[in-house]
């Protein structure tokens, strides 16, 4: 007859469950930071907000998009005057806000970078993602240990 432990491990399907859903939220909840580091080409120079427009992406949108002019000097010591070429829910933004710019001069275009006063309620949703990511690749870790452990060799009798 055979022994049964008093808890029995974690099933496989369980354990892979739990990693790809912690994966997938450490991946959503970093998605900004991701996203951010791929488009963080550029100098980073000081600049002020001249003009502000809005405008609907779609026709059906319910939000609006900002789209800053600021003025600036470039590394080079040129003033420059632009607008940044894709808008964004978060660039709220008043005229005469000092904002810091990210000058690209191989396409001759800017972004802005949006400090985290601004968009502090998506950061924090950003932090719970993360954090439920994380709970979700060490629990799986921790049940992957468990059954390890409980793995014994066959005997043959």
């Amino acid at each position: 007859m055979p022994k049964h432990s008093k808890s029995s491990p974690m099933p496989w399907g369980l354990i892979g469950v739990l990693f790809v859903i912690g994966v997938a939220f450490l991946f959503f909840g970093n998605i900004d930071r991701l996203i951010w580091a791929a488009t963080r080409d550029g100098i980073h120079v000081p600049g002020r907000v001249v003009e502000m427009h809005s405008r609907r992406t779609q026709p059906t949108d319910t939000y609006l998009t900002f789209l800053p002019r600021v003025e600036f000097t470039d590394p080079g010591g040129q003033e420059r005057v632009m607008s940044v070429k894709r808008g964004s829910v978060h660039y709220d933004f008043r005229k005469g806000d000092r904002v810091t710019v990210l000058w690209r001069p191989k396409t001759q275009s800017i972004a802005i970078d949006i400090p985290f006063q601004r968009h502090w309620g998506t950061s924090i949703i950003m932090w719970v993602f993360t954090l439920i990511g994380g709970a979700g690749l060490l629990a799986s870790l921790w049940f992957t240990i468990g059954r390890w452990r409980a793995r014994r060799p066959s005997r043959s009798s």
